[in-house]
């Protein structure tokens, strides 16, 4: 396989990246607002449910000059541009039942991270790009910007169903600090629990 490359997210990544992310959490999206497996990505660019403006901590990691990984770091204070969720207009095209179901959904996702915590909001890979490494190198890369930015802690949260997911954070050195579970999630994505998980990042000497 050719040499993974992680580069800052670009506005051109955005069709791609929403690719990535509409088949990586495809049970999520489809819970939300079913529809064609095809459909999704513009579904998600169109509501403004993917980031389409550049910041400090969101990334790509590219093969062979093909962008097949994600990853968007989040922590307190960070400067973000603001967003852009043109919801009248994807209710007119998609209806508003999948539209107002989707942000309500994506919300509740939400966590917002304390300070000194640098936290993962998202890390996907594409399917067929799975077990190549892409999302070592996405953690690897996320643990380096954090350490330099003099964080303490790198934390995300998964599923408790994720076993694949669950078995690489724990080789990157990740430990699960709590389990939560909820009615509302297990409703709307059918996941009733969920890991929060924490790399504590001590200095290198």
């Amino acid at each position: 396989m050719s040499e993974i490359n992680i580069r800052n997210f670009r506005p051109s990544d955005l069709e791609r990246v929403a690719e990535i992310m509409a088949l990586a959490f495809e049970g999520k999206f489809q819970s939300l607002a079913p529809m064609p497996r095809e459909e999704m990505p513009r579904f998600l660019t169109e509501t403004g449910a993917v980031y389409s403006s550049p910041f400090p901590g969101y990334v790509v990691a590219e093969v062979g000059g093909e962008v097949v990984g994600v990853l968007a770091l989040k922590w307190a204070g960070q400067k973000r541009p603001p967003g852009e969720y043109p919801i009248r207009r994807a209710a007119s095209k998609y209806g508003w039942r999948k539209v107002l179901k989707l942000f309500p959904g994506l919300w509740l996702l939400e966590y917002k991270p304390k300070p000194g915590e640098c936290y993962i909001e998202h890390i996907a890979v594409m399917p067929g790009f799975q077990g190549m490494g892409i999302g070592t190198r996405l953690l690897e890369f996320g643990e380096e910007f954090a350490r330099n930015n003099k964080f303490e802690r790198l934390t995300l949260h998964v599923a408790s169903s994720n076993e694949r997911a669950i078995g690489l954070y724990m080789k990157r050195g990740f430990k699960t600090e709590k389990v939560t579970r909820s009615r509302i999630t297990q409703r709307l994505f059918g996941i009733p629990e969920w890991r929060y998980m924490v790399k504590s990042l001590t200095p290198r000497m």
